[in-house]
């Protein structure tokens, strides 16, 4: 019995297909044994089953699918009472019967069609095929049984290699013989690239395979996407066989929705997928891919999304861009702590002064409406709510700038760091899984032998909003102790106080920890992986360039 997942019929009104010929269809059913019961018509898509019709079987198992509307061509379903379900074939013939029974091991046996010389051919290539399996099957057992027997081995795949000539052969001639049918072509797709022995080099055999590939299968004709193998076929080839980097991947994809503009629903169910299979991808480098695709189509091209979604994906390219694996990092400048314990204390008996200077400047009423008159004079249009917010941030910000910041080390930006390796790491102290992993960086940095091998951890503090200035500086102060507490002064921390430099937005931190790797000319490498998985990297990006030395 086949099993699958059954969309809900209410899907059919979003479903990615559309319905262009207006000669309608009308196939009858019989299937013995079903009763007064509502059978299901519908078509594959992907590992979908995709509803588009209803009919109710009457006493003597009799029913009717009808509409004036026909039915993209593909391979279509009956989705029975008791949840298996048989297929068929509905293309430019969409009148006929099909006769069936109620046993699901016999659906292929019992499969009779009226009307339908397509489905008649499929009926008689399932009940061959299904012949031939058996026969391999039993052969496959036999080998197992003899497998000390050498003649009895050389027999049996004899016997075996016959079968998939007799399947290949029937193969060939379906498709010779009834070249316009949609099930030649399904046929025809599902033949596999047989390689010429003469071909030896393996990277030869590769970009044969590699060149032929949609040589049997027409991933431009849209009624492929209505059967179990278009899906598979494409994801196949994009994960399997290109190599996957994204600028293997990028002139792969274009070539995929250029090839399929000359049809509506394939180039919406093109850009869907790819979009959606590569905005879930797990492997690092592919959000280049998705960007890409975003950027370049679906902002520009997919009309069936709505403006809101459109206007969401521009920001979250916007955001996402400038840290891309293989641009160069954006610059940052920060203010660095101390690298001695001494000069953190010093920092942590000046934070009491400037939390309580905060504190009397929010309490001093006076002073804060004055600074908001003066300040609806130069913004006429905010609203009093927002001024009053807004003079507070600017104070507050003005303390940290001119009693605070000037005990630190200085700023150090990104750029002024010269390092074969840069391991920058954003992280926060209450952040669950910044508390374990952060220690372990600081540890590793030693263990690993970093510092030899040319790495420098930029240790990036994320921080509490400055207008929520009892948990801000309470912040302030724990993550100093945590830098303390778990040996961290041999990385460089950092901290951006107020928020000028925009650093989550540059490098789209919404989240934390989040690690990105840089090499010595600050491009990023990699991203939004585990710092071992980094020290890994740097450890093969080395071990190559001794090999290569060697040579």
């Amino acid at each position: 019995m086949k099993k699958k997942r059954l969309i809900t019929l209410t899907l059919l009104l979003s479903a990615i297909y559309i319905n262009i010929s207006a000669q309608g269809y009308e196939i009858k059913i019989k299937i013995s044994n079903l009763k007064n019961q509502e059978v299901i018509l519908g078509h594959h898509f992907g590992n979908q089953l995709i509803p588009d019709d209803t009919a109710k079987v009457n006493i003597k198992g009799e029913g009717i699918f009808k509409n004036s509307e026909s039915l993209p061509g593909g391979m279509y379903f009956l989705f029975l009472p008791n949840k298996s379900y048989f297929d068929l074939i509905v293309d430019k013939d969409q009148t006929f019967t099909i006769i069936n029974d109620t046993v699901p091991k016999d659906y292929i046996k019992n499969f009779k069609a009226e009307g339908s010389a397509e489905n008649d051919i499929f009926s008689k290539y399932q009940i061959f095929l299904s012949n031939q399996r058996n026969k391999a099957t039993e052969l496959t057992n036999k080998r197992t049984e003899f497998k000390d027997d050498k003649e009895k081995i050389k027999k049996i795949d004899a016997d075996l290699n016959e079968i998939n000539r007799n399947v290949t052969n029937e193969v060939e001639k379906i498709i010779q013989e009834n070249p316009d049918f949609f099930f030649s072509k399904f046929l025809k797709a599902t033949q596999e690239i047989q390689i010429p022995d003469s071909i030896k080099e393996q990277k030869d055999r590769y970009y044969y395979y590699r060149n032929q590939y949609f040589k049997y299968f027409d991933f431009a004709d849209s009624r492929l996407l209505r059967s179990p193998i278009y899906e598979n076929k494409l994801d196949y080839y994009l994960d399997k066989i290109i190599p996957q980097v994204p600028d293997s991947i990028i002139p792969e994809v274009d070539k995929l929705i250029n090839k399929s503009r000359h049809d509506k629903e394939l180039f919406r169910y093109m850009m869907v997928h790819l979009f959606n299979k590569y905005a879930s991808a797990q492997i690092m480098g592919m959000e280049n891919v998705y960007v890409y695709l975003a950027e370049n189509y679906y902002t520009e091209e997919a009309e069936w999304s709505d403006r809101e979604f459109i206007s969401e994906l521009k920001e979250k390219i916007r955001r996402r861009k400038p840290g891309l694996i293989g641009n160069t990092a954006p610059e940052i400048n920060m203010i660095m702590l101390p690298k001695s314990e001494t000069g953190i204390s010093v920092i942590k008996d000046k934070l009491q002064t400037v939390k309580e200077k905060g504190i009397n400047l929010q309490e001093n009423k006076q002073y804060l409406d004055q600074k908001a008159k003066e300040y609806k004079k130069t913004y006429p249009n905010l609203n009093d709510s927002a001024i009053q917010s807004q003079v507070i941030i600017n104070e507050l910000a003005q303390i940290i700038q001119d009693d605070f910041i000037p005990e630190f080390e200085g700023y150090i930006s990104l750029d002024q760091i010269k390092s074969k390796f840069i391991i920058m790491w954003f992280w926060e102290h209450d952040c669950s899984h910044c508390k374990t992993l952060t220690p372990q960086l600081a540890k590793a940095y030693d263990t690993e032998k970093l510092e030899e091998k040319g790495v420098t951890v930029y240790s990036v503090y994320l921080n509490r909003n400055i207008n929520e200035w009892d948990k801000y500086t309470k912040h302030i102060e724990k993550w100093m102790d945590f830098v303390l507490g778990h040996d961290m002064l041999k990385l460089i921390n950092v901290w951006e106080p107020i928020g000028y430099s925009h650093f989550r937005d540059k490098y789209d931190i919404s989240s934390s920890p989040v690690l990105y790797l840089l090499d010595e000319n600050k491009k990023i490498i990699a991203k939004r992986i585990g710092y071992d998985q980094a020290i890994s990297i740097i450890n093969e990006i080395l071990e190559n360039e001794k090999k290569e030395k060697s040579k």
